[in-house]
């Protein structure tokens, strides 16, 4: 029996699902991409980082590395063709620590970085206020985009610079 080495992986996703618009997720054929496979992505095709590298970060061989990124390639562009939803979760790997998340207050407009393992903080570091929001959005329907602050659950949009 081959035993699978753990993956390295340094940064863990903002986002867990991706769907095609307007459709129900219960509609959906489901297509689960693992945390590593999602890193090789990450590594390889944001960062740019030499497949050789990017193997080394991830503490495995660059055949495993390529392995993975082809499975993870294939994957995306299966779910991105044929209209299919795809999780990111599971996997085997080790959180290395390194990524960075970027919170921002809304009362006082303090932005700051946490360590993703750390946990979502309950308070702004500056003021004390508890309406924070992670950039980019946290899964938790809070989020702060370019447009403003909005949740999704609700339907009146709530624009950063509008006071409300």
């Amino acid at each position: 029996m081959v035993r699978k080495v753990k993956r390295r992986v340094s940064c863990l996703p903002k986002a867990t699902y991706f769907k095609p618009r307007e459709i129900p997720l219960c509609d959906l054929e489901i297509i689960n991409l693992s945390i590593e496979e999602l890193e090789s992505i990450r590594l390889c095709d944001l960062l740019q980082v030499e497949q050789n590298e990017a193997a080394d970060r991830m503490g495995i061989s660059r055949k495993t590395f390529w392995n993975d990124l082809q499975q993870a390639r294939q994957k995306v562009a299966d779910a991105l063709v044929n209209g299919k939803a795809i999780q990111i979760s599971g996997g085997n790997y080790v959180n290395s620590g390194e990524c960075k998340v970027e919170f921002l207050c809304r009362g006082c407009e303090h932005q700051w970085e946490s360590p993703c393992n750390a946990g979502r903080p309950e308070r702004c570091p500056k003021c004390g206020s508890v309406s924070i929001f992670r950039v980019g959005g946290d899964g938790m329907g809070k989020r702060f985009t370019e447009q403003g602050y909005r949740c999704p659950r609700r339907s009146d949009d709530r624009q950063a610079d509008d006071g409300s």
